[in-house]
């Protein structure tokens, strides 16, 4: 009798765990847990599965299309979600990221631009200025219950598609992908007088390194052993101009990306019970065997 429950729960656990198939890959987030626009978030940018899956390489198709560079950061409704005053988005991965020392493990991609100095050219000014610039709270979670503050941070940081391209703007895409997955740990100081490509010294694209860029946070100080759950939520502030956060999607480093999927919120309620379950008759049975 023990061996058959055991079994049952053993299938019960498996039929939870991949009861609906991963809609998104692997590195990023896979499900919309929960989403509050808050006040004033930007009109029409309110689908909050927009923020599933990789960030955008390729933006403003039918419209201006235009590679995602530092200069030119995606801006459709299809390809952001708005975050206002008190608003939060609850993501979930689709892998557990995994706290390393020395190095930040998720990113989290904007829209926020260079302002080009040297328009079509791409230069940043000096200092560096942008445009799309809001500040969050980001929230991180083992089991999407009980949650921690990673970091307050500026989302100041832009995306980058392409690592090919000499020009910030262009109508087509390139053939070398950035990589979404390798943090970057510059500041926004590090961009200023940049110019995007440049032959007689150093540039952004040197400066990204092959990075596709972000704003990136480091896990490693929450006290986690692991992370399933991203929350970013915009803060309520005394300025009379509304805030709210673009956000395009959330990205786990190669080196934190762990081996284990992270269960849908259902999956884990329904392993909890038959947990639950299975030691009650355990302990019904000691109580036989007394």
């Amino acid at each position: 009798m023990k061996r058959q429950l055991w079994i049952a729960v053993a299938m019960l656990a498996a039929a939870a765990m991949g009861a609906t198939p991963e809609r998104a890959a692997a590195q990023y987030a896979v499900e919309v847990i929960s989403y509050d626009d808050g006040h004033a978030p930007a009109a029409g940018y309110t689908n909050p599965a927009v923020a599933l899956g990789s960030p955008e390489r390729f933006t403003g198709e039918g419209v201006f299309p235009s590679v995602v560079s530092p200069f030119s950061p995606p801006f459709l409704p299809s390809e952001l979600v708005s975050i206002g005053e008190g608003g939060q988005l609850t993501l979930r991965l689709s892998h557990y990221a995994i706290p390393q020392a020395g190095a930040p493990e998720i990113g989290l991609f904007s829209n926020v631009g260079l302002i080009d100095v040297a328009f079509p050219d791409g230069m940043a000014g000096s200092p560096a200025a942008t445009f799309g610039f809001e500040a969050a709270s980001v929230e991180v979670s083992e089991n999407g219950i009980d949650w921690v503050v990673a970091d307050f941070i500026d989302f100041n940081l832009p995306t980058n598609g392409f690592t090919d391209l000499s020009d910030p703007f262009s109508p087509t895409p390139g053939s070398v992908p950035s990589d979404f997955q390798q943090p970057f740990v510059a500041a926004l100081s590090d961009f200023d007088g940049l110019k995007y490509t440049d032959p007689l010294g150093p540039d952004i694209l040197e400066l990204l390194a092959g990075s596709g860029g972000g704003n990136w946070i480091d896990i490693s100080a929450t006290g986690l052993s692991q992370v399933g759950y991203v929350r970013v939520a915009v803060p309520v502030d005394l300025d009379p101009i509304d805030s709210h956060l673009e956000l395009d999607a959330v990205s786990i480093s190669h080196a934190a990306l762990g081996p284990a999927t992270v269960p849908e919120p259902a999956a884990i309620t329904l392993i909890g019970w038959a947990l639950v379950g299975a030691a009650a008759v355990r302990r019904r049975s000691v109580r036989r065997a007394e």
